[in-house]
């Protein structure tokens, strides 16, 4: 007999059914018992990553965390998504809202239960408060906020006012020429546009203060006109950073009215990134698109008011107080202007910068498409849903029981008075760089059943041209050239083929640099020896393979060979620290133009010469992988030293509570489609900080048999024996069923819980 709860506030009984895999089937009666339902199950399962997402969201994280919660929880408070959340709670439209509500009831329909707590609570000794709808919001913003370009602008300011202009303009960092486009597909950027410089210098004068001061993701979805079966085969490979536990949850959820299953956050109703419902399926990537601008603005009257074109203009300032477990209450100021909360700078001494940030606004409804996504019946429905969409902007892809394939943008891209904040803070009192309107959603790109039969995302550049603008930084291009080279041909594939590509380790700038190597030398001594191991080296990043540990090396070393003579060697060192991954993107775009230009005769920068650089850098890979590995390369394996390292939020404050999962040994790279980056810095050496948070088929030949999988559990418990059961299944690419069919998952149900009114 399943267990049995007494939930006051369902219109009828709701059944919660947990396959082996821990994933929670909902089966209602009623829409809103299914996202009371859904709302039920992410708090059994992931209440205290909800709690630790709606407190670090309202800057109230140092009640648990203590005082190493006070920056993150100073930056919430200045940028008051709190506020955000509940404009755009306000005007939500009312089947949306019942959404949210509904969910927020489940929540606390758990927390009335008398279920134990997660073992956070005892450790930090609070209490869970009950869930509001407007929390979900503020939830989902919090983790987009540092997706967008804000502190890659901030990076780029800073090297400019380091560096100077001159060095500044010897520094590429677009998506080199050649390299793949999302549209059309498999399609090659022909021209660059370029900065006005004029505009640049004349912003740079305004930075000086600043000079004190690697994500993505995959998917790919191939027509029935390339597949053996002659239907379309959708898959994706999110990345994020490695979260205690897992960024998204897997959840299944049916009712009259729709059943789909997929992932979302905990705490979060809905499907807005990933999910099928037995007639369209859906994931996203980041498009790595410009919605976030930065303003410098003048202050005086000690912060009360800022510069405009039009004279001095009233800030709007608030005080606010921490409180912090263990120590005391800190109370700080925040200050926003016309343009936005002030996130960085000092308005007391008279400058900051306002982030300006549609999702920080509020008062919009970004959300108001989720139920049309579960109901949709095909592509044309689905994209019609994401008219309302805002934040993050995505590309979003998709297929269809009748066939169909399609890709879009979806969100909002604004249109600027200027270029001149493409890549760089602007000046907020002159009324040149104001956001004067968003591009229409009918002008957003968008194709359906392309003739190359495929759509591939890498976050890479969307379009070759400029019209509508979408962004200045994409990602480096290795993953999204390895996928069109992988799809890019005539073949005709079968489903395992197209969902293998999950597990392609293959990096083509490791490839580059191989056959680039072979070319040159031979060295002497140390230099000669790696050489000799990586020239030719076919980039598959294997875990039982050697050259991968010279060559993370080797790809360190070089970097700093070619680019730390331009900027100078202090300056380079603080390029690859760890602090604002937006330097990291910078030294990472770097790289990228000299490898896709390696056969074309491009030469090292400040007049080196290759041998020099070569030389230079493989004698200290060398050195560097004998230190770490041994001097012996028969007994190197990159998994030995490549592997992941997932931290609970509370591991350093609570050392001793073994809240960590375990880690697994890996192949790839941060340029490979199986990503498993490491950050560039090396002080972790090649413990992995970002890499497949979430992966999903969904072959349309047979669409009962969708599956998914996550580096971890579902569950947040660290005693729970779903914490971390997925995790070896998803280092081998493997997945688990989605069980979608109501027969399906009452087949596969190990326990069973009933809920009543």
């Amino acid at each position: 007999m399943p267990d049995t709860l007494n939930c006051p506030g369902l219109n009828a009984p709701l059944t919660i059914r947990r396959d082996a895999a821990g994933v929670a089937h909902i089966d209602a009666a009623t829409e809103h018992d299914a996202w009371f339902g859904q709302g039920f199950a992410a708090a059994a399962d992931r209440l205290w990553q909800m709690e630790y997402d709606r407190r670090r969201a309202v800057g109230r994280w140092s009640e648990a965390a203590g005082p190493a919660g006070l920056p993150a929880d100073r930056m919430a408070k200045r940028l008051n998504l709190e506020t955000a959340a509940k404009a755009d709670l306000a005007v939500m439209a009312p089947e949306v809202r019942a959404m949210f509500e509904a969910y927020a009831e489940g929540v606390n329909g758990w927390l009335a239960s008398g279920q134990p707590l997660p073992p956070e609570y005892a450790l930090t000794g609070i209490t869970p408060e009950p869930w509001e709808p407007w929390q979900s919001l503020a939830l989902f913003k919090i983790r987009h906020v540092l997706m967008g370009l804000w502190q890659w602008k901030v990076a780029c300011a800073a090297l400019l006012a380091r560096v100077g202009p001159d060095a500044w303009r010897q520094l590429q960092f677009l998506p080199p020429v050649g390299s793949a486009t999302i549209l059309p597909p498999g399609g090659a950027i022909a021209r660059l546009y370029s900065d006005a410089n004029d505009e640049i210098t004349t912003c740079a004068e305004h930075l000086g203060f600043l000079s004190e001061i690697e994500a993505g993701s995959n998917s790919w979805v191939v027509s029935g006109t390339r597949t053996t079966t002659g239907k379309p085969v959708l898959c994706n490979d999110s990345h994020r950073a490695l979260d205690v536990p897992n960024a998204y949850w897997q959840i299944h959820v049916s009712c009259p009215a729709f059943n789909v299953a997929g992932a979302t956050f905990g705490g979060f109703p809905g499907f807005p990134h990933f999910g099928f419902n037995g007639s369209v399926g859906w994931n996203i990537t980041h498009t790595q698109a410009d919605y976030q601008d930065l303003f410098v603005e003048k202050f005086e009257g000690d912060g009360a008011r800022y510069l405009a074109e039009d004279g001095w203009q009233p800030a709007e300032r608030r005080t606010h107080t921490i409180h912090v477990r263990g120590g005391a209450s800190e109370t700080i100021d925040t200050w926003a202007t016309r343009h936005g909360p002030i996130v960085h700078g000092a308005p007391r001494s008279g400058n900051g910068i306002a982030l300006r940030y549609k999702a920080a606004l509020g008062g919009r409804r970004p959300f108001d498409g989720l139920r049309a996504m579960a109901v949709a019946g095909d592509i044309e429905a689905l994209f019609e849903a994401q008219r309302t969409w805002v934040d993050p902007v995505n590309n979003f892809v998709a297929a269809d029981t009748k066939g169909n394939i399609g890709y879009m943008v979806r969100g909002e891209l604004p249109i600027r008075a200027s270029k001149a904040g493409r890549r760089l803070p602007v000046p907020g009192w002159t009324g040149q760089h104001e956001w004067t309107g968003t591009v229409p959603f009918e002008q957003l790109p968008r194709a359906v059943n392309p003739t190359e039969g495929f759509f591939a995302t890498a976050n890479q550049r969307v379009i070759a041209g400029d019209e509508p603008y979408i962004s200045a930084y994409f990602a480096s291009p290795a993953r999204a050239d390895r996928l069109v080279e992988l799809l890019g041909g005539n073949a005709t594939l079968t489903a395992e083929q197209v969902a293998g590509f999950q597990d392609d380790q293959v990096s083509r700038p490791a490839r580059s640099w191989g056959a680039f190597l072979a070319k040159h030398g031979p060295f002497d001594g140390d230099a000669e020896r790696a050489r000799a191991i990586l020239a030719g080296f076919d980039g598959d990043l294997q875990p039982g393979r050697a050259e991968p540990v010279l060559y993370a090396y080797f790809r360190r070393a070089v970097m700093r060979e070619l680019f730390a003579p331009v900027v100078g060697e202090e300056t380079w060192s603080w390029l690859v620290t760890d602090p604002n991954p937006g330097l990291g993107r910078i030294a990472a775009g770097l790289v990228a133009e000299y490898v896709a230009r390696l056969d074309d005769g491009i030469e090292p920068p400040a007049g080196r010469s290759w041998n020099a650089v070569l030389r230079s850098a493989l004698a200290a890979a060398w050195a560097q992988a004998t230190a770490l590995a041994g001097p012996d390369p028969a007994r190197w394996t990159w998994g030995a030293v490549h592997h992941t390292g997932s931290k609970h939020p509370l591991s350093a404050v609570f050392p001793g509570a073994r809240l960590d999962p375990p880690g697994i040994a890996m192949g790839g790279d941060g340029d490979t489609l199986k990503n498993a980056g490491y950050t560039m810095s090396g002080k972790n050496d090649f413990i992995i900080a970002a890499t497949s948070v979430y992966r999903q088929v969904v072959d349309f030949a047979r669409p009962d048999d969708a599956s998914f999988i996550v580096p971890g559990g579902t569950s947040g418990d660290p005693a729970s024996p779903h914490f971390a059961d997925q995790l070896e299944r998803w280092s081998k690419c493997e997945r688990v069923p989605m069980h979608r069919l109501p027969e399906q998952a009452r087949a596969a149900a190990v326990s069973e819980l009933r809920l009543t009114p």
